[in-house]
């Protein structure tokens, strides 16, 4: 059982009526407003999920609600591994996971695999989200982060927890929070994942703009270093949870050791999001540049951006905090570069994002049913799932 902010989420083994019995999570959450955690609400999620289906978006099995208890609980499919999981992983890069200890020499066969399976599980995330995005849907997820995106053992994406999810339909019946769009919560999205908008208090934004700078800090991990970690841990030296410029693909602090059964290989995320809103910010400014009149010219107009001044400094090259890229890695970053414009208005959209060069082959798991010619289901007689079960 796992007990989160706002729900608890369980697995058990169950069937339901006329189904056969399999293991699934059962997500539990208040439906009373005074003891619910703003703007987590499992009323909306419920309601948008009923409303959604799509092969990359979780589907709700059924429901229930206790009247008495004023809890609601939503039944969904259990999927072991999650895309923070791999990320885990010292598999998950284009050089071998001895590497630590000797001048990276990139692999040909890992390198490839990695780079497909990179390619293979933001493709599917971009398909939810052109999906989500339609206007004939409205949606935006707004708390993309590698934990709520799952993989299925054939190498499905199934997005999760739409909790604070942002419906533009004007339906909000019955949510415990309801939104408009001139006073929409700012206090969504997760740490490092979080769109610098956000950070200054805005009330009024493109909430699918949101969904696209998330995904590109998501996109951009899959490729930062991998740093030996200790959660107990007591040494002097303050603990590393973002990139940094010139790090090796695997970071072995001089105090840790590979073969201790109390360390773990962790993944850095491109932005520093435990500093709070501030220390974000600044994360994201010290790579990305300070916001000027150019880059940035509605910075000014958040309403908290004049509250604080930031030391001027120039964008750096992403490529530096990313030394797990594969070597024809311009595409890529192009891609990348393209999710984190500052103007919301600028970031590459998710239908656009599918014709990017990026994605000229891809490859999906069986049951993708698609006419589009890129799409393949085998490369060189191995499926997607195959190459997930070798990295993992």
């Amino acid at each position: 059982m796992e007990e989160g902010p706002a729900s608890t989420v369980s697995r058990t083994w169950t069937a339901f009526e006329g189904r056969e019995a399999q293991w699934i999570v059962a997500k539990s959450a208040t439906v009373r407003k005074k003891f619910s955690k703003e703007p987590h609400d499992i009323l909306k999620e419920l309601r948008i999920l009923s409303k959604l289906s799509h092969i990359n978006i979780i589907s709700v099995l059924s429901h229930f609600k206790d009247a008495t208890a004023s809890m609601l609980t939503i039944y969904l499919p259990y999927i072991p591994c999650s895309l923070a999981q791999l990320l885990s992983s010292p598999s998950f890069s284009p050089f071998p996971s001895t590497s630590f200890s000797s001048p990276p020499v990139s692999d040909s066969v890992q390198t490839t695999e990695m780079t497909v399976l990179a390619k293979s599980i933001a493709f599917q995330v971009l398909r939810a989200l052109e999906y989500l995005h339609d206007p004939a849907r409205g949606i935006a997820h707004r708390d993309i982060k590698p934990a709520n995106i799952l993989l299925t053992p054939q190498g499905r994406v199934m997005l999760i927890d739409f909790g604070i999810a942002w419906d533009s339909s004007g339906d909000t019946h019955g949510d415990l929070w309801p939104e408009d769009p001139g006073n929409m919560y700012f206090e969504i999205s997760t740490g490092a994942y979080r769109a610098p908008e956000l950070l200054f208090g805005t009330r009024a934004y493109d909430a699918a703009a949101i969904d696209m700078w998330s995904v590109g800090t998501v996109l951009a991990e899959m490729f930062s270093a991998l740093r030996l970690c200790c959660e107990e841990d007591d040494g002097e030296e303050e603990p590393v949870y973002s990139a940094r410029a010139g790090d090796a693909p695997f970071v072995v602090p001089p105090r840790l050791r590979v073969d201790d059964p109390e360390t773990e290989w962790c993944r850095d995320t491109l932005f520093n999001g435990r500093r709070g809103e501030i220390g974000l910010a600044w994360s994201i400014f010290k790579i990305r540049g300070t916001p000027t009149e150019e880059t940035w010219p509605t910075f000014r107009d958040l309403p908290g951006a004049s509250s604080v001044e930031f030391t001027v400094v120039p964008p750096v090259l992403l490529a530096s905090f990313l030394p797990n890229l594969p070597s024809d890695s311009a595409t890529v970053l192009d891609l990348i570069e393209a999710f984190l414009a500052y103007p919301p208005y600028q970031r590459l959209r998710a239908c656009d994002a599918l014709n990017h060069a990026w994605f000229r082959h891809v490859l999906l798991p069986r049951g993708y049913s698609d006419d589009d010619e890129r799409i393949v289901f085998e490369l060189d007689g191995q499926e997607l799932g195959d190459l997930m079960g070798r990295l993992l």
